[in-house]
């Protein structure tokens, strides 16, 4: 199944918090993908976050005596998720303070997110978007509202695709899929995140880490997703969110919250070798804001970044359609994301075996100090480095060295059985904290 496959026969589904089409979604999947589907009850509590209800759309319309204004068959961001019914008629100012517009994009319906989000507000009131030159040119009105919705229990759906590894550590692809009619906000990332772990199996067959893409309405559906695997949230190296993926935009990383972490140095010199930097490089939530945020927070603590694209002139309209999911831009964050599972499935930190010097001459490791001076200070400094508990990809960066060569160089160690190999480590993700001189000002 191809990427923008899997983002045209989702776009127009009902995507929310918990409705039907969310389970003709994990079921049309879970066709193509070896899915496992996690359900939460409706009513069913978890830490603070209470699964709503499962709310489902019949029919949107707005009218007057002349005829439609707006409807759900027209977009169906013309009725906010999570509106309550209502059918009657209703002022010019009246339906004024129940509409959503955005005079910047003046032709587009937009995507009103609040009721579903705010539990205050959720199933409380009903809310409709026009396009703002629409609202602009209301008539007198009255005008008839007809929202018939259903609402009833049923389960919030959380897919994930996992991938185990040997060493127990794992590092998430995070995605969302509950922006309806928006395809790069949201079921882009999905495409990107299962196309990427069709890759790590493929190429990763028996990994040293595990990896798994977690597909989840935002916000709430990682909320209850980090509360109930927190075992396995301690056990997390890193993560990566992505949407905008298909944008023709450029690339923008935003860094994890702490921003210096293991996680935000391997997808920069991820970029780095591909020729990627500069790019937009900005702090933890000055991004568009996603399930990073909750990953991330500082009670959970997986160090996340967001690998997505920035301007995007069609972010939460009608607009955001398949005309603007390009092929290669897709391609390029699911290479970009394989390429750093290929840098976690290769670092390791190294720990030697002796506490004394090693005899460098006798297994070929030496630099003579006369004639290759510049070698054997490297050398030297690798050596010393090797004791600093740091992995061999810090140790590069660390000491702006190039990557490939202290690889080389520290693997003849591993090789001779000198040096053990140690696995990166959660704990060591989230606490060897530098951003290289390199990489400072990308």
């Amino acid at each position: 199944m191809q990427m923008t496959d899997v983002i045209e026969k989702l776009l127009m589904k009902n995507r929310t918090i918990v409705s039907r089409d969310d389970a003709e979604c994990m079921s049309l999947l879970s066709r193509h993908f070896p899915l496992h589907v996690h359900k939460y009850a409706t009513g069913n509590e978890y830490q603070t976050w209470p699964i709503p209800p499962e709310w489902n759309v019949r029919k949107a319309v707005l009218s007057d005596k002349n005829g439609i204004i707006g409807s759900y068959d027209e977009s169906p961001l013309f009725l906010a998720p999570y509106s309550m019914p209502f059918s009657g008629q209703v002022t010019r100012d009246e339906l004024v303070k129940h509409v959503f517009s955005n005079p910047a994009v003046p032709d587009a319906y937009c995507y009103e997110f609040r009721l579903a989000y705010n539990f205050q507000r959720r199933l409380k009131e009903w809310r409709i978007s026009l396009p703002h030159e629409r609202l602009e040119n209301l008539p007198e009105g009255p005008f008839n509202v007809e929202i018939d919705v259903e609402v009833s229990p049923g389960h919030m759906l959380i897919g994930e695709m996992a991938h185990p590894g040997r060493s127990g550590n794992w590092f998430s692809l995070l995605a969302h899929y509950c922006h309806v009619a928006q395809a790069n906000d949201g079921i882009a990332g999905v495409a990107v995140m299962l196309e990427a772990m069709k890759r790590i199996q493929k190429k990763h067959p028996d990994p040293l880490h595990g990896y798994k893409a977690l597909l989840m309405p935002e916000t709430i559906g990682s909320s209850v997703y980090a509360a109930t695997h927190e075992e396995e949230i301690d056990k997390t190296l890193g993560a990566v969110f992505s949407e905008m993926a298909g944008a023709e935009s450029p690339l923008q990383l935003v860094y994890s919250r702490r921003g210096d972490t293991y996680i935000d140095r391997v997808f920069l010199h991820v970029l780095s070798n591909k020729g990627k930097l500069p790019c937009r490089c900005i702090p933890f939530r000055r991004g568009w804001g996603n399930d990073e945020l909750v990953f991330d927070a500082p009670g959970v603590g997986v160090p996340v970044v967001s690998m997505d694209r920035y301007p995007f002139a069609a972010y939460h309209t009608h607009h955001d359609n398949m005309s603007l999911v390009k092929p290669a831009r897709l391609e390029e964050v699911v290479d970009i994301i394989t390429s750093v599972v290929d840098v976690l499935e290769e670092d390791y930190i190294p720990r030697p075996r002796h506490r004394v010097p090693t005899y460098l001459t006798r297994f070929n490791l030496y630099a003579d100090w006369t004639c290759e001076r510049a070698q054997y200070d490297v050398n030297t400094r690798l050596i010393d480095s090797m004791w600093s508990g740091l992995s061999v990809l810090d140790i590069a960066l660390s000491n702006e060295l190039d990557p490939t060569r202290v690889s080389e160089y520290i693997g003849g160690f591993v090789r001779e059985g000198l040096v053990e190999a140690s696995p990166v480590t959660a704990e060591y993700t989230r606490k060897t904290r530098f951003l290289s001189k390199v990489f400072q000002n990308g």
